[in-house]
């Protein structure tokens, strides 16, 4: 039999110990790197989210308030439970509602017999700020604020971070635009 034709041992392929410490050292730097601006796009992401069910809840009350023919209001929500007004507790979520007997003013007890909850938000996910220029928003039956005057949501993220803050503001005619950072 010729040498040719002889079996030849396998080679063990694989990295050293060298070479993978090597790898990752450059992976750990890259890494310190690249965390810091990763997470201001998160929270940049997250804000916009939370600034968007906002836009949404404003949408919903304005629609519902021409559709019904009737005030429909947004008030923060008492966080023990109960689904009731709790004034400038943002923060822990708020509530659409049907004002029937017109005495709501988004402190507690506004929420009463014959008025009709349309929708009830629960706190934001993240542990933003929230702040609002007033207790109780209200939209008319024409869809324009019955609440009167420009109003403004305000989110800032916990960071405090105000390039990722997002606003809201609310003109007379009801509509909400948005603005990025903190409100003018």
């Amino acid at each position: 039999m010729s040498q040719c034709n002889a079996i030849k041992p396998n080679k063990i392929r694989g990295f050293t110990l060298i070479e993978l410490l090597v790898v990752l050292s450059i992976m750990s730097i890259l890494l310190a790197i690249a965390l810091p601006s990763f997470q201001d796009t998160i929270e940049s992401s997250v804000t916009n989210s939370q600034i968007k069910l906002l836009m949404t809840t404003l949408n919903l009350a304005r629609s519902e308030a021409i559709k019904r023919g009737t005030n429909v209001a947004i008030c923060s929500i008492n966080d023990d439970g109960n689904e009731d007004c709790d004034a400038r507790e943002w923060q822990d979520g708020w509530i659409v509602f049907v004002d029937a007997n017109g005495d709501a003013d988004g402190d507690a007890g506004s929420i009463d017999a014959g008025d009709i909850i349309i929708r009830v938000f629960r706190s934001l996910e993240a542990n933003s700020t929230l702040t609002f220029t007033v207790d109780l928003f209200e939209y008319d039956s024409m869809g324009f604020s019955a609440t009167g005057g420009t109003q403004k949501f305000e989110l800032i993220p916990t960071s405090g971070n105000t390039d990722n803050a997002r606003c809201i503001v609310i003109s007379l005619s009801g509509r909400g635009r948005r603005v990025e950072g903190v409100c003018p």
